[in-house]
């Protein structure tokens, strides 16, 4: 004869929920609070999508910080992913319009941060890999240059990057940096002075 186990029926409580949301609990939202990217996005054609983009970035605040980032080795593709990625969480673009906008993105991140003088961007995560020894080092950068001119720059040519935001960028002027040791402007309120 078999015998059944028996078990304890809080213990399986806890184990089907131990804090878990039950599969299928987000489809349960309520319909009159969607989230941002469930709602109809802000753009949906590239061009308007890569001036805002732009707007941005050229702000003072954003300018500093992702030439900071640059500079500092980050990779031009993980600040376009960041970028890509917020702006589809607050319902700017949906995924389809986030994959075309990476290439504008990436190549307008390249200019800004050349024309903070900023010449030898890493534009992907691996690309700083240890080369063992001169040849493939040699090879390796002989198939970058041949890349480079196959690809990239007929795509700048051919308008990859909309020829508004082109001319912008050339027009660009980056702000200045303040400086930690200038002197802050003081407030005198004379008025507020009495002589006693």
């Amino acid at each position: 004869m078999i015998q059944e186990k028996q078990y304890d029926p809080k213990g399986l409580e806890f184990l089907s929920t131990n804090g878990r949301p039950i599969p299928g609990e987000s489809l349960t939202n309520s319909p009159d609070t969607p989230y941002p990217w469930e709602q109809a996005t802000s753009f949906t054609e590239i061009d308007p999508a890569v001036d805002s983009i732009f707007i941005e970035l050229t702000e003072p605040e954003a300018y500093h910080s992702v030439i900071n980032l640059i500079d500092n080795n980050v990779p031009i593709g993980d600040i376009a992913q960041i970028i890509l990625t917020d702006g589809f969480q607050k319902g700017m673009w949906n995924p389809d319009l986030l994959l075309l906008l990476v290439e504008p993105v990436m190549y307008m991140l390249m200019a800004l941060g050349e024309k903070a003088g900023i010449m030898d961007a890493v534009i992907y995560s691996d690309e700083q890999e240890d080369y063992d020894d001169d040849d493939k080092q040699l090879n390796s950068i002989e198939k970058a240059i041949d890349i480079a001119q196959d690809k990239v720059v007929p795509k700048l040519k051919s308008g990859v990057i909309p020829q508004n935001i082109q001319e912008k960028i050339k027009e660009f002027t980056p702000p200045e940096l303040p400086s930690l040791l200038a002197q802050q402007p003081q407030e005198n309120n004379l008025s507020d002075n009495k002589e006693i």
